[in-house]
């Protein structure tokens, strides 16, 4: 009931925005770094910035998740992502007490070896295209609460001659509650610009802001953790909207009655995972992610689009997740990633953070 009570206001803001001006994509560089960071947060539907525990890996999302129990620990993650694409993360995280908790990742990805042409269609040679990310963030404990901020340095080279350096930040909220049942975070991902354009004297591009809020809940009596998580609040429509485009008609030539485009709008923000806790040792996942389902599905039938599946295994000092999820029809358009976790400092906590 809380976690209804806590999406009611949420989802009340998101109808009175319904009627804004529709907003498209492509005005901004530095795509990957929307993209998930760990196996887990792939199978909880690919964004989740409200679960706290001891996954080292959730800190690049919204740092003030970053807390004792992740210290000394060790993350790694790998994706063979579409289209031969290939992504990956590392991080290490640490807590000094009366400082803060840090971590300090980076994030990478490589597009492959692929063919370049001029204008006119003359082959030019192969190149490769790459990007990565430094991602360095603090997180401190205020009455209950905890605040934090990341700090990247970013770079890009999608050809010979087009490269791209940027700086980026995040901010970042959340709360933990005193049964470590329910959990909320709130984040303003990838503030920030680029220091140097990809061709030199061209216009200087934004990074993919992005503002995010979202809640976990642990049932009490039963072993289920269901996270909601609302994503793009900056932007009211996430669907382009043809006001021009001639009505369709039916056989009588009649225009056929659209259904309302309100609760999809809505939903398009929406973001929703659930985790089995099968034990301490292993963990099943589950997520959807209606955007995605929407903008990729084909126009005859879905399929698994926008759903995603993973399973966690953890041990006293280790941690495996894999995630797998789906961005269209055909196993050319299915993801998987796989993600490690070491606990490289033998007392590192497994319980609710305390206030340093």
């Amino acid at each position: 009931m809380r976690l209804i009570r806590t999406c009611i206001p949420l989802t009340a803001a998101l109808c009175c925005w319904a009627g804004a001006s529709a907003q498209i994509g492509g005005r901004h560089v530095y795509d990957f770094l929307n993209l998930a960071t760990s196996a887990r947060i792939v199978a909880l539907g690919g964004m989740n910035v409200s679960l706290m525990d001891e996954d080292a890996q959730f800190g690049v999302m919204n740092p003030a998740l970053v807390n004792p129990m992740m210290s000394g620990r060790l993350g790694l993650s790998f994706s063979g992502h579409l289209a031969g694409i290939r992504y990956g993360y590392a991080s290490y995280s640490r807590t000094w007490e009366g400082i803060g908790s840090f971590h300090s990742g980076v994030q990478y990805l490589n597009s492959g070896v692929m063919q370049g042409a001029d204008e006119f269609g003359n082959l030019t040679g192969e190149f490769s295209a790459n990007e990565w990310a430094w991602t360095t963030g603090i997180s401190r404990a205020w009455r209950g609460f905890r605040y934090g901020a990341n700090v990247k340095l970013i770079q890009s080279s999608l050809a010979p001659g087009f490269t791209s350096w940027g700086a980026g930040l995040d901010l970042g909220a959340a709360y933990r509650g005193p049964d470590s049942l329910f959990s909320a975070g709130l984040v303003l991902r990838n503030l920030g610009t680029q220091l140097s354009a990809y061709v030199p004297g061209g216009d200087r591009e934004p990074l993919p802001f992005e503002i995010v809020a979202g809640v976990s809940n642990k049932l009490r009596y039963m072993p289920l953790r269901f996270s909601i998580t609302a994503t793009n609040l900056e932007h009211p429509v996430l669907r382009y909207i043809d006001r021009n485009a001639p009505p369709e008609l039916d056989l009588n030539g009649e225009p056929i009655r659209q259904p309302s485009p309100v609760p999809d709008l809505i939903f398009r923000h929406f973001v929703f995972g659930g985790e089995f806790l099968l034990g301490d040792f292993l963990r099943l996942r589950g997520g959807y992610n209606h955007l995605r389902r929407q903008e990729l599905r084909s126009a005859n039938r879905g399929g698994m689009t926008g759903f995603s599946l993973g399973l966690g295994i953890r041990g006293s000092r280790f941690a495996f997740d894999y995630g797998f999820a789906s961005y269209g029809i055909g196993n050319g358009f299915q993801a998987h990633q796989v993600s490690l976790q070491l606990a490289l400092q033998s007392g590192a906590r497994r319980q609710p953070p305390p206030a340093e």
